[in-house]
């Protein structure tokens, strides 16, 4: 068998995760057009004995035809394909780009009532659909809960079949499977399903561990029980919370099942009785991972294998073992189970390369002060989020007065997706320069090094829209969105290539959607207000533009557009009001100039 390609159609990208019986690849469907993305899991079950592979491959495809019947529900994936190859097991299932709910309610400041309302709905109303199909699913957490990045939907992934199916002890004397073993994570189990025997209610109690989380910013690991109740003690460390939220919370996490709501239905009545913020349940759910989404998914850059060009005899890169101990010897918790898509993946390969880059400057015998000021800098307090600190902690090394003496040969260790980031920040100093030759050039180069560098396709598709050619840049945002779909800034883009090509109307669709998934993208607002106006809709083009004088008050072009589409309904009072702000702001803005003239020529004012 190829090691490359999984059922002769599924050529694999990278390895996501590994646990003792199962693996899990991103990978490219080779059989289908555009060759999409989606993810395998594979079960390599404990024994080879023929009686033992029957009963593995009976319950395999008992769970697969489970999931392909979940799998008609927009919040959870598609099964695509199960098949054994070479005794071992396979699930195809739809590749979910978004980010794990895990990052939005760990080590970050509680949620309000009204968002944790609207999530706790949110994984009950999929809850519903499950149990309704009579499945539970054993593992509801924040690690199995994904926000997409396309319209900010929760997405309950990993229905256990291959962790079911793997951790069964198969006697192949006798028929018994095992199926009351117990399935699930620490903190989020129940007693009932800790014993083997999990009920509708064991997920309704994981949801109310959520809501727990989602209020407190604390791991479920670090509540106790009340002595005197046998509860879980929390009420303590809530903020702000409503009585009616906490009673129902209580009611879903129960120590004796027969006091929970017996499914997620019941559950979801309950919460759905409790009044929210209008307000704030308004805001679509477009979080900070939408506004600066991290590439595509957290996954994607998991599978990054850092290739070292050593002397012989230096030590090989650390395994997940290494950097899992590596971690806990450093008493950094991050409160979930270790899986190459956490943050601790990211913290201990950012370190490693961080150190190896640093003995290999050594024996080059550059300056040891030098090196001691760059560790300095990488132990700086933490950033905003993983990703960030990973890159910036690279580039510090990158830039540092050191790493710019370094040989060729010692340059040729660093990964590429380091050297993408270091031609795609010259690529954009260049842009905004107005080199534009040169920055396509560079981004070029960065695509290079990593082929999915949605930034680098969108600094092209604004540059062939500043160079007049809308047909080029069209595809470069096209390839932008292919690789972080939701992207505001390709959407905008690509809406800037169709009004040059004059298709207006497809053109506003595209501002549109990009303020959909950006509120905050200045740059959105007045193209669409700009587009209202050339197609005569000046009544809706008014709060559009408003909306975007909002963001960036010093926007001559915004106050010109908001002056004459109040001058065609009439309203010249307001119309020049609003030219001379403009005027005020740029005293020589042509457009201003002359509609201000108009106005004086009108009306003698």
């Amino acid at each position: 068998m190829d090691s490359n390609c999984l059922g002769g159609r599924y050529k694999i990208i990278g390895q996501l995760g590994a646990g003792g019986f199962s693996r899990t690849f991103l990978v490219q469907d080779l059989h289908l057009p555009n060759n999409p993305r989606c993810v395998i899991k594979q079960l390599k079950p404990q024994t080879m004995e023929p009686k033992s592979l029957e009963m593995a491959r009976r319950l395999f495809d008992t769970e697969a035809r489970v999931l392909y019947q979940l799998g008609k529900h927009e919040q959870i994936p598609t099964l695509l394909a199960h098949f054994e190859e070479g005794q071992e097991f396979y699930l195809a299932q739809e590749y979910i780009e978004g980010i794990q709910l895990s990052w939005e309610i760990s080590n970050r400041a509680p949620l309000s009532e009204t968002r944790t309302i609207l999530l706790l709905r949110e994984i009950l109303n999929i809850l519903v659909f499950v149990h309704h199909k009579q499945v539970i699913h054993r593992d509801v957490k924040p690690s199995n809960l994904i926000r997409r990045y396309r319209d900010g939907k929760i997405v309950l992934i990993d229905f256990g079949a291959v962790k079911e199916v793997s951790k069964q002890k198969i006697n192949p004397e006798c028929d018994f499977t095992g199926l009351t073993v117990a399935v699930g994570t620490q903190g989020y189990m129940p007693n009932e399903q800790l014993a083997g025997r999990p009920r509708f209610s064991s997920d309704v109690y994981a949801v109310g561990i959520i809501g727990v989380r989602a209020l407190t910013s604390i791991h479920p690991k670090h509540f106790k029980d009340d002595f005197q109740t046998g509860e879980l003690d929390w009420h303590q460390h809530i903020k702000s919370a409503s009585p009616e939220l906490i009673s129902a919370i209580d009611c879903m996490v129960k120590y004796d099942f027969r006091d929970r709501f017996p499914s997620a239905i019941e559950a979801l009545k309950a919460l759905q009785d409790i009044p929210v913020d209008p307000d704030e349940a308004a805001q679509p759910e477009l979080d900070l991972m939408f506004r600066n989404p991290i590439s595509q998914d957290v996954s994607t850059h998991a599978s990054e294998q850092f290739v070292l060009s050593l002397p012989e005899g230096y030590p090989p890169p650390l395994t997940a073992q290494e950097t899992t101990t590596s971690l806990a010897e450093s008493n950094v918790e991050y409160g979930e189970e270790f899986s190459y898509s956490s943050p601790s993946y990211y913290e201990a390969r950012s370190a490693q390369v961080s150190r190896r880059l640093l003995k290999v400057l050594g024996y080059g015998g550059l300056f040891i002060g030098s090196i001691g000021a760059v560790l300095a800098l990488i132990n700086s307090d933490r950033a905003s989020t993983f990703y960030e600190r990973y890159i910036n902690q690279q580039l510090l090394i990158l830039q540092s007065p050191v790493l710019q003496e370094m040989t060729s040969a010692a340059r040729a260790i660093l990964p590429a997706k380091l050297l993408a980031q270091e031609a795609l920040i010259e690529a954009q100093q260049l842009q905004q320069d107005g080199n534009y030759e040169s920055a396509l050039s560079l981004y070029e180069k960065a695509i290079g090094f990593q082929a999915d560098l949605a930034e680098a396709y969108l600094g092209q598709c604004e540059i062939l829209n500043e160079l007049g050619k809308p047909t080029d840049a069209i595809v470069a945002c096209n390839d932008a969105l292919a690789y972080r779909p939701g992207y505001p800034e390709a959407i905008r883009s690509k809406g800037n290539a169709l009004e040059q090509q004059g298709i207006l109307l497809e053109a506003l669709r595209r501002y549109e959607r990009a303020t959909l998934f950006d509120p905050e993208l200045f740059a959105a607002w007045l193209d669409q207000g700009r587009i209202l106006q050339k197609v005569g809709r000046s009544a809706e083009a008014i709060p559009v533009l408003e909306r975007a004088i909002a963001l960036e008050r010093d926007s001559v072009e915004a106050w010109t557009l908001l002056g004459d589409a109040l001058w065609r309904l009439e309203r010249y009072t307001k119309s020049i009001e609003a030219l001379d702000k403009a005027l005020q702001i740029d005293p020589e803005y042509p457009e201003a100039v002359r509609l201000r003239q108009r106005a004086r020529d009108v009306l003698g004012r």
